[in-house]
């Protein structure tokens, strides 16, 4: 009896260690990447004449904003051991960006531009991170240039395309916690999701990236049941944009179910907490639109049709491909005009070929 008492009390006393060291679990929730002008975001740089400063430049940037959660039931950081981040590029993003400015601007350790962050995260908390290097700028200065002219549109669309290409790694101490490879956000959704809801609909389908937008939601929609039997073979992906993604809405195992079961739908990714501005439904059945207009896009012709209601105006496109049939509807604003609302459907065709 006591070897039984002994051995239980060192599993138990095992257990509590376990719980006690093991590594807090961290998401991230959002991450964008832009290159912007703007003074909120970088400050201005003195242009100096001597002693004296002679104008205020307003650099371009490479900017990243970050949120990341913490899903365990223990505070992460304190004042002695606060949270730390850094963000590591790939030896391909640091050649783009050494080959478009001149230098490695991206260098951590010379901090070519600023950073703020939350030194602690409260259990179930959020805590925001963000940074940004300083490129250049398009102002000709003359004989005063004293930040680097930026290079030509090409060469930032190089840099353009690549921002995403870093690891975010967050540290306590000398602890790492976690870290992302930031590349899953450059296909719209993390990849293996992508893949799982493709496998689902039957079809490749293509989630654009937006700047200043983010996916909220991945969700299929099935065929209805009717008496216990499955009528029809229509399936439907469905993702959601927001320009402000929050906090995952957490769902109890009752309403996933009754998500499932009764409303025929299953959630991949999400849903996150945020106003839907984009919704964009891929088919594997066609769709058309009712007194709709024509236009040619990418050599696809698309419907569309533009609707004014309480809640503001829309855009709404339909189009079909060989193996799917995209349904789109873009809430129209001075942000986000009809003219992006094309530029967002010759994305998805162009990927397409």
């Amino acid at each position: 009896m006591k070897r039984l008492f002994l051995f239980s009390l060192i599993m138990v006393m095992s257990f509590m260690t376990a719980a006690c060291t093991s590594k807090p679990t961290v998401e991230l929730v959002h991450v964008s990447a832009e290159i912007v002008k703007d003074k909120s975001v970088s400050g201005q740089t003195g242009i100096m004449d001597g002693n004296k400063v002679m104008k205020y430049v307003t650099p371009t940037v490479l900017s990243y904003k970050i949120l990341v959660k913490n899903t365990s039931n223990q505070k992460i950081g304190d004042s002695k051991k606060p949270v730390r981040f850094k963000l590591a590029p790939s030896d391909e993003l640091i050649s783009v960006v050494t080959e478009t400015v001149g230098s490695n601007v991206l260098d951590f350790e010379k901090m070519n531009g600023g950073y703020t962050g939350n030194g602690e995260i409260l259990s179930n908390g959020t805590a925001e991170y963000s940074l940004f290097y300083e490129l250049g700028t398009d102002e000709d200065l003359g004989s005063y240039q004293q930040i680097p002219l930026l290079p030509s549109k090409e060469k930032m669309d190089e840099l353009q395309n690549k921002k995403f290409d870093a690891v975010l790694i967050l540290t306590v101490g000398e602890e790492e916690i976690a870290r992302f490879d930031l590349r899953t956000y450059a296909t719209g959704l993390p990849p293996d999701i992508h893949q799982k809801v493709e496998k689902e609909l039957g079809t490749k389908f293509v989630v654009p990236v937006l700047d200043h937008f983010q996916v909220k939601l991945a969700e299929m929609m099935y065929p209805p049941l009717v008496n216990n039997e499955v009528i029809g073979d229509r399936r439907v992906a469905v993702i959601v944009y927001t320009d402000q993604k929050g906090p995952l809405i957490e769902l109890t195992n009752e309403q996933k179910e009754q998500l499932e079961k009764k409303q025929r739908r299953k959630f991949y990714y999400g849903e996150y907490e945020g106003k839907p501005l984009i919704r964009m439904e891929i088919s594997n059945e066609k769709n058309s639109l009712f007194d709709a207009k024509l236009q040619q896009i990418e050599g696809v012709e698309v419907e569309y049709s533009f609707k004014e209601v309480e809640s503001g105006n829309y855009g709404v496109y339909a189009f079909q491909l060989e193996r799917s049939s995209y349904f789109i509807i873009f809430q129209i604003s001075d942000r986000f005009t009809d003219k992006d609302a094309v530029e967002f459907i010759r994305r998805i065709l162009t990927n397409h070929k």
